[in-house]
């Protein structure tokens, strides 16, 4: 009797024993199955995310190259180097049409340079030393020819009263002439309103390194702008698809549950599921509102039409620094070049580490500015990225092709810390707050490092390599400023108008600009964890 009492003890030990171990082992099965599965999607949503941000960088290269031109059509109307090399060369024909009268016409160019200050002796000097005096090319030292430049020379068209002053023929003011004599006939039918030589030499100098310095920070700063502008759409599209998934697959899960608890429940297929929703819908209202989509915006097919209405519109306010803040940075360019280079004759030889110089102290004025109280800091160019009020926010928009409402234009909080439920509003604000921020001050001063050395590398290159054999061994290569002007010339144009674009594509190459890129891109994770 005791026997088989502990028979089946031991029987029900045993049962006891292995159901316990299968229940364990099932339940481990199930957690690994559980945890290979959050694995799977978690890569999954990894290569989701890398390949979103391969496709982002990829579409802001094709952008920039895509409104470069709208730039390059700007910049190099505006600041027109053609219509003063053509001045030259029609003064220059002129003079020796003139036949037996250019012997007193030299004698009256030899007056007028000695009574010119010193600044402006050298430059009458080399332009005037040539019998033809025939362009500006011509008098470079490195090899450049006429075909070079004006090969690739834009048609030339008046220059802008934004940049350009026109004065007096006093040489002392010689640094702000107008060019083109068109202009100074229409003003006076007298030859002797007509710019000098001296005057259209140093206009020249001056305005192709400031064209050629105008091009680095405009292309810098077009750059980053569009890659805080793609990457932020960016961000919202995957973020939207986040969502959609995530309620498809939680929609799924409340349509098969077991039937017997759905009876149990008396729950139908209408508001039963809304009542096993609620929670999570509420959670994704406030996850989608948290970008500034709202409620009306996150579900249906009316709020995300009105997503791609906002992501136009944010990107229409690319035209401002297209069309009006390229022009301070041109004008903040122009006074550095001139408290730079005043002091520089054309005839100065300059080696390479001259050059370098003479550029980063242009670029210490147009990045710093002196306070009333004495003290340097540094400057920054939100005013030319985006336009910074309401007026001029909508001026852009109807400039985009956005009709004005009648209501006036929502005033912007540009540092709110509580996200807008405006979409376009919620873009704008968060995009005034990264290009205020010390890492997009980080990231547009390596971007400027970059531009910079591509610039001067290329100049090097193409204008002192060429210059190297007629140096003496040992001795270094120097060319005369007036040689480098063509070189310069050059490679503005090239660096507005190239396909591929060398300069677009090292800024893009800046490790910063990824590193910025990415970090906007996951902001997301920070708001709403």
């Amino acid at each position: 009797m005791f026997d088989s009492l502990r028979a089946r003890i031991n029987v029900s030990k045993t049962v006891g024993i292995l159901g316990t171990a299968y229940f364990i082992r099932r339940y481990i099965s199930d957690r690994l199955e559980d945890a290979r599965e959050q694995m799977e999607q978690e890569r999954a949503a990894k290569e989701n995310l890398k390949r979103r941000f391969s496709q982002t960088q990829s579409d802001i290269s094709y952008t920039i190259l895509m409104l470069l031109p709208a730039l390059s059509e700007q910049v190099l109307r505006e600041m027109d180097l053609d219509s003063i090399t053509q001045e030259l060369q029609a003064q220059s024909k002129a003079r020796l049409s003139a036949g037996p009268s250019s012997l007193s016409a030299s004698v009256a160019s030899s007056v007028e340079l000695v009574n010119a200050p010193p600044r402006d002796q050298d430059a009458r000097s080399e332009s005037d030393t040539s019998a033809s005096t025939q362009s500006w090319i011509e008098t470079g030292q490195a090899g450049e020819s006429r075909e070079m430049i004006l090969g690739e020379s834009i048609a030339p068209v008046q220059l802008s009263d934004s940049l350009m002053t026109t004065t007096s023929t006093d040489t002392d003011s010689s640094s702000n002439v107008s060019v083109p004599a068109s202009a100074a006939d229409s003003a006076s039918g007298s030859e002797s309103a007509r710019p000098t030589k001296a005057e259209l030499w140093n206009e020249l100098k001056m305005l192709t390194f400031t064209r050629t310095l105008t091009t680095v920070y405009t292309t810098t700063l077009l750059t980053l702008l569009t890659t805080v502008q793609l990457t932020l759409l960016a961000r919202g599209r995957y973020v939207r698809s986040v969502i959609q998934l995530e309620k498809q697959q939680r929609r799924q899960q409340a349509l098969t549950p077991d039937l017997t608890m759905l009876l149990g429940m008396g729950l139908g297929f209408g508001g039963g599921l809304e009542s096993l929703l609620g929670d999570d819908a509420e959670e994704e209202g406030d996850f989608a509102a948290g970008f500034g989509w709202g409620e009306q915006h996150g579900d249906d097919e009316g709020g995300e039409e009105e997503e791609e209405i906002a992501a136009a519109k944010y990107l229409t306010m690319t035209w401002w620094i297209l069309h009006v803040g390229w022009k301070d940075v041109g004008e903040r360019v122009r006074r550095g070049v001139e408290e730079v280079f005043n002091g520089v004759s054309l005839k100065t030889k300059l080696a390479p580490s001259d050059l370098h110089r003479l550029v980063h102290d242009v670029r210490r004025r147009v990045e710093h500015e002196v306070t009333f109280e004495g003290r340097e800091r540094k400057v920054d160019f939100h005013t030319t990225l985006l336009p910074q009020t309401p007026e001029t926010t909508q001026h852009v928009l109807t400039q985009g092709g956005y009709a004005s409402s009648a209501q006036p234009p929502p005033r912007i909080a540009y540092h709110s810390a509580a996200p807008s439920k405006d979409p376009f509003t919620a873009l704008l604000d968060e995009t005034r707050s990264i290009i205020s921020s010390p890492d997009f001050g980080c990231v547009f001063e390596a971007c400027l490092d970059r531009a910079t050395e591509v610039l001067l590398s290329s100049v090097e290159s193409a204008v002192f390599s060429s210059a190297a054999d007629t140096a003496a061994p040992g001795e270094e290569v120097r060319i005369r400023l007036a040689g480098l002007l063509p070189g310069l010339a050059r490679w503005s144009n090239l660096a507005l108008n190239g396909v591929p674009n060398e300069l677009v594509d090292n800024i893009l190459d800046v490790r910063q600009v990824a590193a910025l890129s990415a970090i906007v891109f996951g902001r997301f994770e920070e708001r709403f964890q």
